[in-house]
């Protein structure tokens, strides 16, 4: 007995040791270049009432405390703008889309086919949901119902613009009128009836989509599987979604849809220690970033594999550590 005691407390005390050396090396990595950390970061996160500006910012106020370098917010334009920013050298930080960030290092129409290379992926957060919603008195049920219909997919070149345009497109319907206000405002529209449709990406519950939920009887907009299928073979870096019932007070049935992936991507030159903390904060902040937005009670250090470019070396070091394992196409160097 006592010996199988000492034999277990033995195997404990390894991996206590094991762990506290993982935790060591962590933080000498967080505090090895620490000289080399800006004074303060830039975040581009998307349009006020959006997606990336109502999660950013309280991110960007608690991790920035926690490493100890301010982090401000910069509400922009939408996803795509972000990633063009930090190639520019105007962000340090970015909320991005797994797509977007393929299509900008690939070289895209919205980059005028410049490629978008000096981008690295830190983490990928949950689905990035096309969400289409109208007020129930104005009709609108299906796609289709949207010919001849004025529409609002947030600001011109954000990723909601981007992939509602593109889908538009592949199934050929023509809104009368596509209008690129923030979501805050298309709500308003909405509201008075100077708007038929709307349509946002983000994560599960969206503010935007909450909002208007919340104050108006709304309706979420779906895809047959035919118009589906026939957007993602023009759009495979995309997946099939389904929006469960009740979701929201609109979202009475299941909702066919199509995602992505959240992404927050930094500047290739950005300190290995400081990629490395943000993300290691994030996570171990998770709790109480939920607390902010319910979609960060999701998020998951594995999604990282699903990202689609290179991964900072600072943060593939924190992967690593919690034993997943990247693929030769994401282990990104500076």
């Amino acid at each position: 007995m006592y010996r199988e005691m000492h034999n277990a407390s033995g195997k404990c005390l390894k991996w206590l040791v094991l762990f506290a050396l993982v935790l060591a090396c962590g933080s000498a990595l967080a505090q090895a270049d620490r000289a080399q950390w800006p004074a303060r970061l830039t975040y581009a996160t998307g349009p006020i009432g959006g997606f990336g500006h109502t999660t950013g910012s309280p991110w960007a106020s608690l991790v920035g405390t926690e490493v100890g370098v301010p982090v401000s917010v910069e509400a922009t334009a939408g996803f795509s703008i972000n990633i063009l920013m930090i190639d520019e050298s105007k962000a340090d930080i970015a909320m991005t889309t797994s797509d977007l960030t393929y299509q900008g290092w690939e070289g895209a129409e919205w980059s005028k086919k410049r490629k978008l290379r000096k981008q690295r992926t830190i983490m990928v957060f949950g689905a990035n949901v096309l969400q289409m919603y109208a007020a129930r008195k104005s009709g609108i049920k299906t796609l289709a119902d949207l010919n001849g219909r004025s529409a609002n997919p947030s600001r011109r070149r954000s990723g909601s613009d981007l992939v509602f345009r593109s889908l538009m497109d592949a199934i050929g319907i023509k809104p009368s009128r596509i209008t690129n206000q923030n979501p805050s405002d298309a709500n308003s529209l909405l509201g008075d009836g100077r708007l038929d449709a709307a349509a946002v990406t983000g994560s599960l519950p969206h503010p935007a989509v909450s909002e208007f939920d919340a104050s108006h009887e709304m309706t979420m907009i779906g895809m047959t599987d035919t118009e589906r299928q026939k957007f993602l073979e023009k759009n495979p870096y995309l997946s099939p979604y389904e929006i469960p019932a009740g979701a929201y007070k609109g979202a009475t049935m299941p909702v066919k849809t199509i995602a992505g992936f959240i992404v927050v991507s930094v500047r290739a030159d950005m300190p290995d220690g400081l990629a490395y903390a943000l993300v290691k904060t994030t996570f171990d902040k998770k709790d109480t970033l939920a607390t902010a937005h319910k979609s960060y009670a999701g998020i998951d250090p594995k999604n990282i594999v699903y990202a689609t470019v290179a991964v900072h070396p600072g943060a593939a070091k924190y992967y690593e550590e919690r034993g997943i394992k990247l693929s030769e196409k994401l282990k990104g160097t500076k």
